[in-house]
């Protein structure tokens, strides 16, 4: 399997690219673009959060807790302030430890996040965040949704890469782990996945004018060609 540095390198490469092309949509600023990218290289690494010692893991799982003691901090302003830090510690470490552990427990390496469906599943649940949390407008909920997706994939496809020994002509054990449609031992995850990725396509209206200005790209590009 790829290590981080490729995953990181290949997912900021590849969404440098996707950015760059969904700029001259001209539905996006400059900003936009620039957390489109950042959400398409983070989702490079996305699918080993499934592994148990990972520093991406560990890292979200802190992220999580600090969110979670400042939920304590707005949901009981009036606490004394002893008491309040005590609470906020206990809601840290209730996440970073406690609910890392179980989610460490229940997941496999290679597992269901390593699947197109957990793919379609993140896409879809960033673009729906996106657009109901976030005032930016659907068309770029839609485009974070594709650039989460599309680095989502980077990954898989990396991982299949380096499960290919091109000196020996030869697949190593790991192939066909990664890009794989859904994972059936993993049924729960995947039961999950699914679910969300339904939800969040129910709910999510139709982009305004994205998929008519990526069809436009597209179609210059083809003339262009057609013309050299």
């Amino acid at each position: 399997m790829a290590n981080f540095n490729t995953h990181l390198l290949g997912g900021a490469a590849a969404s440098g690219v996707l950015t760059s092309t969904l700029l001259l949509t001209g539905l996006f600023t400059p900003g936009q673009g620039m957390a489109l990218w950042v959400a398409g290289t983070l989702a490079g690494l996305a699918p080993d959060l499934d592994a148990d010692t990972t520093a991406i893991l560990k890292g979200l799982f802190s992220a999580l807790g600090v969110m979670a003691s400042f939920i304590i901090l707005f949901a009981f302003p009036d606490l004394p302030l002893l008491p309040l830090w005590g609470a906020m510690l206990v809601a840290f470490l209730a996440v970073r430890i406690g609910v890392l552990q179980v989610f460490a427990h229940l997941t496999e390496h290679r597992g269901s996040f390593h699947s197109l469906l957990a793919a379609a599943s993140f896409g879809l649940g960033s673009a729906f965040l996106c657009w109901r949390f976030i005032d930016q407008g659907v068309d770029f909920a839609w485009a974070l949704g594709a650039m989460v997706f599309a680095g989502y994939i980077v990954h898989l496809i990396l991982d299949e890469c380096y499960a290919v020994n091109l000196a020996d002509m030869e697949f190593k054990r790991s192939f066909g782990t990664a890009l794989k449609p859904v994972s059936i031992d993993n049924w729960w995850a995947s039961g999950l996945f699914l679910a969300i990725a339904i939800y969040c396509a129910l709910q999510l209206p139709p982009p305004h004018k994205l998929h008519l200005e990526v069809v436009r790209l597209a179609t210059l590009d083809h003339m262009w060609l057609s013309r050299s």
